[in-house]
């Protein structure tokens, strides 16, 4: 019901948090790319992250943020019960922290569809793409867009910023699979820049 708690607080006591991504996410992404190109995945839609000097996450903070979460039943939002106060979390202040889309719709309707060209290009053969094959291929590729990497600048970006979702958005391991869904919507450019990010990253929440 709303105003229920989402999590029940003897389930999640003693809980690690499941975010499990990289930290060094702009040192990993910056040793494969050339300055021109790095100044362009700066310039980009995830830039404000590419922008903060430095990045810690605190697990026992998100973890007490869990446990305050109520259910809400507004998707736009997110609401948490703090000092008996309830303090709601939505897609526009998401939007003025974050940079990112927040007004458009969740419609990804025919995505299914589509080829996934990234990982036919760049990772032949394999049936899935795990977050570590990604790793590997950023990190045994340095300034990747010289001589030892035949793809586009474009696509050199569209790996990064599918590094930096999967790996801080999401939080993966390095053993969980890249999502066939993420890949695809980072390699069309409008819809990319379009998406709901907001919408889509409190849904996995």
């Amino acid at each position: 019901m709303e105003g229920d708690r989402v999590f029940d607080f003897d389930v999640w006591r003693n809980l690690m948090s499941y975010w499990k991504g990289d930290l060094q996410y702009k040192e990993t992404i910056k040793s494969f790319l050339s300055n021109r190109v790095w100044k362009k995945l700066r310039d980009g839609i995830f830039g404000n992250f590419f922008r903060l000097q430095s990045v810690k996450f605190c697990g026992k903070l998100i973890h007490c943020v869990l446990l305050s979460e109520i259910v809400n039943n507004d998707p736009n939002s997110m609401t948490f019960k703090v000092f008996d106060h309830e303090i709601k979390f939505t897609g526009e202040a998401f939007h003025i922290i974050t940079g990112l889309s927040c007004s458009s719709l969740l419609d990804i309707k025919g995505l299914h569809e589509k080829k996934n060209r990234l990982s036919k290009v760049y990772f032949p053969g394999k049936d899935r793409v795990e977050l570590g094959d990604l790793f590997n291929f950023i990190t045994s590729h340095p300034d990747g867009t010289a001589a030892s990497f035949v793809g586009s600048d474009d696509d050199a970006v569209k790996l990064a910023t599918i590094y930096f979702v999967e790996s801080v958005l999401m939080g993966k391991r390095k053993n969980r699979n890249v999502s066939e869904q993420i890949m695809k919507i980072v390699d069309d450019d409008e819809l990319c820049s379009s998406f709901n990010w907001a919408l889509f990253l409190m849904k996995r929440y």
